[in-house]
């Protein structure tokens, strides 16, 4: 019987399994996922701000993360946890980067990997040693924002955790996805900005541009809130499926013209539409869905889903082990 029951929990719990279960259930679990990247998005960019610079200082941090893990190699009981993770990143060898590898795992060309670093080392995001090996170190200034800013990402990815594991039919309470993260934070987080990598290459290489996704997460947010009042209240009006330029910038930290220029860029590209008189922008008109949202190109549900899948995966099977 227990054979039987890890077998089911295995089937449930695979790859394959969840991305089924994210494809089929897109509409309930879209809106969780596009809140997750939000906050983490934005978090980037209210850090660095530049979001391609942000892929960057992620690139370092994915291997700071990675070396710190490698110690329970040598130490079963070496604590990961976000408590510890001050001193451990003080204490932690970090290896040699060469601007080719940023390149390659970010999706960005050599030559603005290479500017991007020279910024990034100018404003003291990423550190220099005497022989030029570059590096991750948060300073201790910013400890008390480093720590509001994790727990604030670390809090949107139970959620998510949370909801798609319903979904699952596996039982698994919020809080245990938060104190589980918390307490090997290195290993969940060197995954966990693996993928986050894997997906930014991803829309880099789309949009050529990652504040427009950023951008578009808002009206998209903003679309299935809509909707989802909606099925609670017909009566709903159109107009809370929409979102301002100002609106854009309070919730990113983009400034707000330049959330207007990339608007203004969704709009050209027919990607969200403009209301003439209130200047406001939208993916709603009245021939539009929730079904038709599923398939808009900034939702892209295929080109999401197997990027967390397996993340997902690594996480639903240390939890529940």
């Amino acid at each position: 019987m227990d054979f039987c029951a890890n077998m089911d929990l295995e089937n449930k719990i695979n790859k394959k399994s969840i991305e089924e279960i994210f494809e089929n259930n897109s509409n309930k679990i879209l809106p969780i996922f596009f809140e997750m990247q939000s906050t983490f998005l934005s978090g980037i960019y209210k850090r660095y701000g530049d979001l391609e610079g942000g892929q960057i200082v992620i690139y370092f941090a994915r291997n700071l993360h990675l070396n710190v893990m490698r110690k329970r190699e040598e130490d079963l009981s070496f604590d990961l946890s976000l408590e510890k993770f001050w001193f451990n990143h003080q204490n932690t060898l970090q290896d040699k980067q060469k601007i080719i590898s940023v390149s390659r795992f970010t999706g960005l060309p050599k030559e603005t990997a290479r500017r991007k670093i020279m910024y990034l080392t100018k404003q003291k995001h990423l550190k220099k040693t005497s022989k030029n090996n570059l590096y991750w170190e948060p300073s201790s200034q910013e400890k008390e924002t480093y720590m509001k800013i994790i727990q604030e990402q670390i809090k949107s990815l139970s959620k998510f955790l949370y909801e798609q594991s319903k979904l699952l039919d596996i039982n698994i309470p919020f809080s245990k996805f938060s104190k589980e993260i918390e307490k090997n934070y290195c290993f969940y987080w060197y995954h966990y900005l693996s993928t986050q990598l894997d997906f930014m290459k991803y829309w880099q290489k789309k949009t050529k541009d990652l504040e427009i996704l950023l951008i578009g997460l808002q009206s998209l947010i903003q679309s299935l809130n809509y909707f989802k009042r909606k099925k609670l209240d017909n009566s709903t009006s159109l107009n809370n499926s929409d979102i301002s330029a100002t609106s854009v910038s309070e919730v990113t930290g983009i400034p707000r013209a330049t959330c207007i220029r990339k608007l203004e860029w969704l709009s050209r590209a027919k990607l969200v539409k403009k209301d003439p008189r209130s200047k406001r922008y939208n993916l709603v008109n009245s021939e539009f869905d929730q079904d038709n949202l599923m398939d808009h190109p900034l939702t892209n549900a295929k080109g999401t889903v197997a990027r967390f899948a397996e993340f997902s995966s690594i996480v639903y099977r240390t939890v529940l082990s």
